[in-house]
């Protein structure tokens, strides 16, 4: 057994890099699947979306102070989207294609789908931005319920298909340690302003199992950071936002 020793001078830049693994099996062991932090982050992408479609339905109760916790909320959310889809286009499509030594037809429409969702991202930053600073919000509300509506049904249909691409091909042509490789990749290309909050957020968003999981994968001092530290700063960012959800808890609950 093997560790892979991380830097613990800045913890928060090494989340998740200490991987322990049988090397023989490592380099050898085929049909299996070990990249579940990228659908980790699925599963939080998609509750803030949830989250947001539902605040947008009542967007127009909410007041000017609220409105800006939200939009402070969003741009922690606006940014994980952005480079999650970033790190799949530059590393993990780019890597499954040199593999299968051919360009991919799924993987153009993913990212054909990535340029609609940050499209839409972005017009829901920009329509949040323009209610925190008018009056005028009838119009403007209808946009965002439009805009959150439409990002939730794209990106529930988007890593559906994604989800089943990755998983046959990594399991058919990518060894664990070489899927390792392209994950710890993917986790560099996380904004390095929220990188702390990066735990407490897919903890928050995973169910039990899949946080037994998680857990297993985090170096120890990325542990310890996050009960003394990285906890508490995401709930001060999370907290507003769940408070405006009170009229609708179904969309916080995870098995």
């Amino acid at each position: 057994m093997t560790r892979y020793s991380i830097n613990i001078k800045h913890p928060e830049q090494q989340l998740g890099f200490a991987i322990f693994a049988d090397d023989k099996d490592g380099f050898l062991s085929m049909n299996q699947f070990v990249m579940h932090g990228s659908f980790f982050a699925h599963r939080a992408l998609m509750r803030d979306a949830e989250m947001l479609n539902t605040i947008a339905l009542r967007i127009e109760r909410l007041s000017q102070e609220e409105l800006h916790l939200l939009n402070r909320w969003y741009d922690f959310f606006w940014n994980m989207m952005e480079a999650h889809h970033a790190a799949e286009d530059d590393l993990l499509f780019r890597a499954v294609e040199k593999k299968m030594e051919q360009p991919s037809e799924t993987i153009e429409e993913m990212e054909v789908e990535h340029n609609r969702i940050q499209f839409l991202i972005d017009e829901i930053k920009r329509v949040i931005g323009e209610l925190e600073r008018t009056d005028k919000k009838v119009l403007l509300c209808k946009e965002l319920q439009l805009h959150t509506d439409a990002l939730l049904n794209v990106f529930n249909a988007h890593i559906m298909k994604e989800e089943a691409y990755i998983l046959e091909k990594m399991k058919a042509h990518f060894t664990i340690n070489e899927q390792r490789k392209i994950e710890n990749e993917v986790k560099r290309k996380a904004p390095v302003r929220y990188l702390s909050y990066m735990v407490p957020w897919l903890h928050d968003s995973l169910s039990v199992e899949e946080n037994k999981i998680l857990d297993q994968s985090l170096p120890w001092t990325a542990k310890l950071m996050n009960r003394f530290f990285w906890k508490n700063n995401y709930t001060r960012l999370l907290n507003p936002v769940k408070t405006l959800l009170e009229l609708h808890p179904h969309v916080l609950e995870r098995s």
